[in-house]
């Protein structure tokens, strides 16, 4: 498995009844609705897991199948109502769009990668919608307002669904657009019918368009999370777009993996610019030629429209892979309808050569994940190829501790990899938290040494402050001499003076640590300090109450305590700090005093 895998799959070995599945699915962070739909499919491997994440894939797999199927069904539909008269060309053709599509290999990490279901079953509901809303099309010459409401209600269901899967889901509708205008633009239906239809279409693209606008957001504020402003990630985009189409229709089985981090901002204008013109030049002459062959037009709209949400101005990570996985299938479909539509002494030609090329892609798709089976081979063949990648390095790290009793024969490889990583502190920390109880304890001092020393220049990342939280545990049991408290404080210090983490999320995570080294080492006053300003930076994060909680209730503070709990009722409640447990903790505080001071409680103690 993999970092996201990690990230919001883990949550299922703790899973053990009705209420804690319910937690696991409502409590999604994986995008601003949660994705519920995503998280409830997991909960069939919770039994059993990360074991079971086998089957997870497996089920991945079926449902790219099932996608694949769907693909067929459109394409052939689609066919269908533009040439009514030719079934074996229309079968044959979305027959051989749909097989491409489903060996690209640019498209093998949507289901390796186990917690990417919630990409191929957004696209499951919403094709499934958008299948309905093109059979819709064969109803509306005889049954106009029958086939409006059908493909109101196929496409409505669907696109909801996908929406509640992944957010990405919201672009159905502009698929459905795109297929309306560019293809099917010509068939026989009432005006008012296909005003009606098109006017919404049109009305789910302007929203989106001005949810991604300037008017509602700031484009060219630099995010202090990121290090970039919503420009500077068009801008790299734009030009990020030319290498998914280089990687989809020219790949190499090393090409793909999971990651990507290593991708970097284009400065300059001159790069983005020339991008950008060569997508309006080939625009703008698809759309004069759309009158002989609509089919390169509808290709290159179908892929902006995939790339509409993930590939231009929200501050999420720079590439991924699968954010081509319904994208590029407009290109499929056109390459299948073009090369079955030849004329007459070219009718065998293009479809065999498009058979030739879809068996090749086929066969880079089997090298592709004869290596992703292969988790040494892998992880030491991303590591070289993407070696400014923090996360390939931790992988090739974590796959050498799985694998290996000892690491220490590997530890050549291991600091080779991560001092070639430009200022990746985590993977120095990562390599010392496995030697931790296996080295000597001048190697953990010099280790240890060596992340202090790159501390205040190390590049943003979370990683390095989540590996905080084994150190601790590491401390806890003494299984990491000779460090102490008084040593491992010193590294969140100097993160909260390192300006790459000057964003609150970052500052947040820092003052927790100090907080809770401090906290064992007996400084209750620095403790005091910086989790006061971790309040400050993020109140509702439940955390720095608890620890806030503890120890004031050590000291036999319960007016402070329950002060404590107080702020937080005036900054308002989330899905994790709730009433009833701030309820739950007050009278808690109020326990503990009563114990104290006798049956009475405290005198002047808060009631509420």
């Amino acid at each position: 498995m993999f970092y996201d895998d990690h990230f919001f799959l883990d949550k299922l070995e703790r899973i053990e009844n009705l209420d804690s599945s319910w937690h696991f699915v409502a409590e999604g962070t994986g995008g601003p609705l949660g994705r519920p739909i995503a998280l409830l499919s997991f909960l069939p491997h919770a039994k059993g897991w990360p074991a079971t994440s086998v089957d997870a894939r497996l089920v991945n797999i079926f449902i790219h199948l099932i996608n694949g199927t769907l693909l067929f069904f459109l394409g052939y539909m689609i066919l269908r109502l533009r040439d009514q008269t030719s079934f074996s060309t229309s079968y044959w053709a979305a027959f051989g769009a749909a097989s491409l599509w489903l060996v690209m290999p640019i498209l093998a990490s949507t289901s390796l990668i186990t917690v990417q279901r919630w990409t191929s079953l957004s696209m499951l509901f919403g094709l499934t919608g958008l299948v309905v809303f093109v059979y819709g099309y064969f109803l509306q010459s005889n049954q106009p307002t029958r086939a409006l409401l059908i493909q109101g209600l196929g496409l409505g269901v669907g696109t909801l669904l996908a929406l509640f899967t992944k957010e990405s889901g919201a672009l159905f509708p502009v698929y459905a657009l795109v297929i309306d205008t560019a293809l099917l633009n010509k068939l026989i239906a009432p005006s008012q019918i296909r005003w009606v239809r098109r006017g919404i279409l049109w009305l789910a693209l302007l929203t989106l368009l001005v949810y991604l606008s300037p008017f509602y957001r700031d484009w060219f504020s630099v995010s202090a999370f990121r290090g970039w402003s919503s420009f500077e990630r068009l801008q790299t985009e734009v030009v990020l777009l030319w290498q998914y189409l280089y990687m989809t229709f020219f790949p190499q089985p090393t090409a793909f993996s999971p990651f990507h981090d290593d991708v970097m901002l284009v400065h300059g204008w001159q790069l983005p610019v020339l991008s950008a013109f060569g997508f309006i030049s080939i625009t703008v002459i698809a759309f004069i030629a759309r009158k002989r062959s609509p089919w390169p037009l509808f290709a290159l709209l179908w892929f902006f429209t995939g790339h509409l949400i993930e590939s231009t101005v929200i501050h999420l990570e720079l590439m991924f892979e699968h954010r081509n996985y319904l994208a590029v299938y407009g290109f499929c479909l056109a390459l299948a309808a073009i090369a079955w539509q030849l004329p007459p002494r070219y009718a065998r030609l293009g479809p065999a050569l498009f058979s030739i090329y879809t068996l090749l892609i086929g066969l880079i798709l089997y090298g592709t994940t004869s290596i992703w089976g292969q988790p040494l081979i892998a992880a030491e063949g991303w590591a070289k190829r993407h070696p400014q990648s923090p996360r390939a390095v931790n992988y090739l790290a974590e796959t050498y501790y799985d694998a290996l009793t000892d690491i220490g024969p590997v530890l050549p490889q291991l600091d080779a990899a991560a001092d070639e990583c430009l200022r990746c502190t985590e993977n120095k920390m990562q390599i010392l938290l496995y030697r931790c109880g296996h080295a000597s304890e001048d190697e953990i001092k010099r280790r240890f040494g060596q992340v202090l020393d790159e501390a205040s220049s190390a590049r943003k990342t979370t990683a390095i402050l989540d590996m905080l939280y084994p150190l601790q545990q590491l401390l806890a049991s003494n299984a990491c001499p000779p460090l102490s408290y008084a040593d491992t404080i010193k590294l969140p210090l100097l993160l909260l003076g390192n300006s790459e983490y000057s964003s609150w999320q970052y500052q947040v995570h820092a003052h927790f640590h100090v907080a809770y080294f401090a906290k064992e080492m007996g400084d209750l006053a620095t403790a005091y300090s910086h989790l006061s300003e971790a309040e400050r930076l993020a109140p509702k994060t439940l955390p720095i109450l608890q620890m806030q909680i503890h120890l004031l209730l050590k000291e036999h503070r319960y007016d402070e305590a329950l002060a404590a709990i107080e702020r937080r009722r005036i900054v308002g409640y989330d899905r994790f700090m709730t009433e009833k447990l701030l309820d739950e903790l007050a009278a808690n505080v109020r326990e503990a005093a009563n114990k104290e001071h006798g049956a009475n409680g405290l005198p002047g103690t808060p009631t509420t």
